[in-house]
């Protein structure tokens, strides 16, 4: 469980900081990030025998600052609508990042107060909603993150292992080739159609969990577009 973070931005109550280190150290998980202030010591004793967590857990002054060395983020969110598309329900995140023991992942909780804000969501790059009551979805910090901690822990023994998986700048690398390929034919009326292209590209490779061949595959189809187009390749040289 090495490659998985969990990250906590600007947790509200202390007690739930000690609560979550517990239950990471329930289902063997050890890397824990907060985003604001850093834990009082009252969460010691919530956090019982995960003490250990707790003192190694790292501290960012910013969200962004949290999550720029993550492979993929995850936001695990309760909000879900035609701009809050959602991605996957915990089972299905956990059979994700089995599959991406390579990659280091971010999950992400929010304030227990208001969740995250609309900036931070567009920061991660996927979202899993924990289906609940309609009446009464809103799941505490500690209890939304044992649901999601214990779907990854149990499947571990069965997991099937990708080690192709595509780093985060590959996948990017390939996007931004992609639409540089598509400005060159002047296929974008406007700015938005541009951004609607590349959001499209960005959900299907992350969603698809994208491997390194995967992002060859479409540097290689792009450039023979370009050549279609002005007679020759745009310099393609491979992941």
């Amino acid at each position: 469980m090495n490659n998985i973070h969990v990250i906590l931005v600007e947790p509200v109550y202390k007690g739930n900081i000690g609560s979550v280190a517990r239950i990471m150290n329930n289902f063997e998980f050890c890397n824990l990030r907060i985003v604001g202030k850093i834990p009082e010591k009252e969460d010691f004793v919530i956090g019982v025998h995960s003490e250990d967590i707790l003192q190694s857990a790292v501290i960012f002054d910013s969200f962004p600052k949290a999550i720029k060395d993550m492979d993929r983020v995850i936001a695990v969110s309760r909000r879900q609508g035609a701009k809050k598309l959602v991605d996957f329900n915990p089972k299905q995140l956990a059979e994700y990042v089995n599959t991406s023991e390579k990659l280091k992942i971010g999950l992400v909780f929010g304030r227990e107060t208001f969740g995250l804000t609309d900036e931070e969501a567009d920061l991660c790059d996927l979202r899993c909603y924990i289906k609940a009551n309609d009446n009464f979805p809103s799941l505490n910090l500690a209890q939304a993150a044992g649901v999601i901690l214990y779907e990854i822990y149990s499947i571990t023994e069965t997991r099937q292992k990708q080690t192709s998986t595509s780093k985060k700048a590959l996948i990017q690398s390939s996007i931004d080739y992609s639409i540089d390929v598509l400005e060159s034919i002047s296929i974008f009326k406007t700015d938005d159609d541009k951004n609607k292209i590349k959001d499209y590209l960005h959900t299907l490779l992350y969603r698809s969990n994208a491997t390194k061949q995967m992002t060859t595959d479409l540097k290689k189809l792009f450039n023979r577009i370009h050549k279609a187009f002005h007679g020759k390749g745009m310099g393609w040289k491979g992941n």
